[in-house]
């Protein structure tokens, strides 16, 4: 199999999430329901009735069950990116033919075990950072979202734990590897500790916005929601967006000679860029107090 499916479905979703998105931020009365209900999920959902979409849609709270799958998954990537690199043992071969499913089998040996280590290895606890934000931080409402949200949530950390691993050396059937620590640059050490900064402050706008959900003791008392005040929030209303931008552009850079995983960056781009766009346009018709400071993404400039 020479198709690399993870960057044709993560191409398409990148195109077809940025088509939409603009209808439905520049043109939305114009749309049929089934579309905009079909796109739209949580604060900035669609609630006007349509059956056959309506038959389609999961709970919001299921995006527990991203990461229910993706921090074991990067758990599991990581043990083998350590056991390759510095105990010299062997790829699964069930590992290998997955790899060469979803990436084609002329995948090439393109990015150093270094930074394919550096990668993981930052990306791992982002990955139970979230875990524990969806289970124990986020206050989830009763709103539902269509379930091609839901699906392609689970096919991101698959696709984006295959891509990380997908083209580095000794995951490549007759590759070799060599990891060599004099070979890892400043620039890559300070991708890493941007990712974890990123990956920080992208907790503490959670414990924001799960705060307003709460009273002075803790105990939630509403789903409603509010305006948010504190850390990037003063700034941009996308404060989730952008650090989710920020750490996958980061990764992008640890990984630069790979194919495949900035086609996950873009994806990644066009979606956020799409959900803050949403964001602050529903936080601007909804509060007429809002701050009209605030930006979207990038403080004081968009």
């Amino acid at each position: 199999m020479q198709l690399n499916f993870i960057n044709i479905v993560f191409s398409f979703a990148a195109i077809f999430t940025g088509i939409f998105g603009l209808l439905v931020n520049f043109v939305e009365p114009y749309l049929p329901v089934s579309i905009t209900r079909t796109y739209r999920y949580g604060k900035y959902s669609d609630n006007t009735y349509q059956p056959i979409v309506a038959k389609a849609e999961v709970p919001k709270r299921w995006f527990k069950h991203f990461y229910v799958l993706a921090a074991p998954a990067s758990s599991y990537i990581l043990y083998l990116v350590i056991d390759k690199y510095m105990w010299n043992g062997n790829v699964p071969k069930s590992v290998m033919w997955v790899l060469n499913m979803g990436l084609g089998t002329n995948r090439q040996s393109l990015v150093s075990a270094e930074n394919t280590f550096i990668a993981i290895l930052v990306f791992t606890p982002h990955c139970w950072k979230r875990f524990y934000e969806t289970h124990y931080v986020n206050i989830f409402s009763d709103k539902m979202m269509n379930i091609s949200h839901y699906l392609i949530g689970l096919y991101h950390y698959v696709g984006t734990l295959m891509c990380v691993i997908g083209e580095s050396e000794g995951f490549i059937e007759g590759s070799e590897s060599h990891l060599s620590w004099r070979r890892v640059t400043y620039s890559k050490l300070i991708c890493a500790l941007v990712i974890v900064l990123a990956s920080y402050t992208q907790l503490r706008a959670n414990y924001i916005l799960s705060n307003l959900r709460k009273d002075k003791n803790g105990k939630v008392t509403s789903t409603e929601h509010k305006i948010p005040y504190g850390g990037l929030f003063e700034y941009v209303s996308g404060a989730l967006q952008i650090t989710e931008i920020t750490i996958y552009v980061c990764m992008s850079i640890i990984l630069w000679q790979s194919s495949s995983f900035h086609c996950v960056t873009i994806w990644v781009l066009v979606n956020q860029i799409s959900t803050a766009a949403l964001t602050h346009k529903w936080y601007l018709k909804t509060f007429k107090n809002y701050p009209k400071s605030r930006k979207i993404l990038l403080p004081y400039l968009f």
